[in-house]
């Protein structure tokens, strides 16, 4: 029974010592390298914002007067000269305008001489004392009032031909129509906007820059400026004029850069990168 006892703390002694020689034996993990990278501010040259080129002039053509939209010959993308009619509205009430400012000129005219030869009667007749010198003030104080009222009619007559002439619109300059905002039919408001024409020759790219840019914007700040298309046809321009305040939805401020020299590839709404 004793014997039995000293084999089994025997064999508890050497397991014991085994396990400790298992745990000496076992190497410790070698330490992990930790992995790290510097981060720079992306430099300048490698801001790009996307645009679009728009003409650097354009106008907004519109009636001065009420009427109905009866031809309107150009639509998008049309080439007009300068003087060209660009819309017409019906001219029927400035017509009848115009008729009736010559009838109020004829009649006041007619009213001045009838005034002017009663005057001259009754000077005549106070020479002789048949008439009295208040019927000669009253003639003269009625010949006064019948030419200030040719003078109100002519003045009446020159407006309604001039309105007369507000039934056209006329192109200013040469140019291509970009934008239409009226129909033949349609019953036009003074200044609706009926033909935008804007002059292709002098264009300038249009970009959106975010409060992240990171040089300062001001006027004269040089671009490069490139075709999303062919980014190897690139030319230079300069801010002509950045918004003083940004959109309040995408907070981007938007940018006017006049283009130096821009070849026929950069056409109006063309989309450009500019750098």
């Amino acid at each position: 029974m004793k014997r039995r006892a000293m084999i089994a703390t025997g064999t508890f002694i050497s397991a014991l010592a085994l396990a400790g020689c298992q745990q000496d034996a076992k190497a410790p993990e070698p330490v992990r390298p930790v992995l790290s990278m510097v981060l720079e501010p992306s430099r300048a040259d490698g801001i790009v914002a996307v645009g679009v080129v728009e003409p650097q002039y354009k106008t907004n053509l519109a009636f001065r007067v009420l009427g109905r939209l009866t031809g309107r010959p150009v639509s998008v993308g049309d080439l007009v000269s300068e003087g060209q009619t660009v819309g017409v509205i019906d001219p029927t009430a400035l017509e009848l305008a115009v008729r009736s400012a010559k009838a109020e000129l004829t009649k006041a005219e007619a009213q001045l001489a009838t005034a002017t030869a009663t005057e001259q009667r009754q000077r005549a007749l106070i020479t002789t004392e048949a008439t009295t010198k208040q019927t000669l003030d009253n003639a003269e104080q009625a010949r006064a009032g019948a030419t200030a009222s040719v003078a109100h009619a002519q003045a009446n007559l020159i407006k309604a031909i001039e309105q007369r002439g507000y039934a056209q619109i006329k192109v200013e300059f040469a140019g291509v129509v970009t934008a239409v905002g009226a129909e033949v039919g349609q019953v036009v408001s003074p200044g609706q906007n009926v033909v935008t024409v804007a002059r292709p020759d002098i264009r300038e790219a249009v970009v959106d820059i975010g409060e992240d840019f990171p040089v300062p914007l001001e006027i004269g700040l040089p671009f490069t400026i490139g075709l999303q298309l062919l980014p190897a046809v690139q030319i230079e321009g300069k801010v002509r004029e950045i918004a003083p305040q940004a959109d309040p939805v995408t907070r981007l401020r938007r940018v006017r850069i006049a283009l130096n020299n821009p070849p026929e590839s950069f056409r109006l709404g063309t989309t450009v990168t500019a750098k």
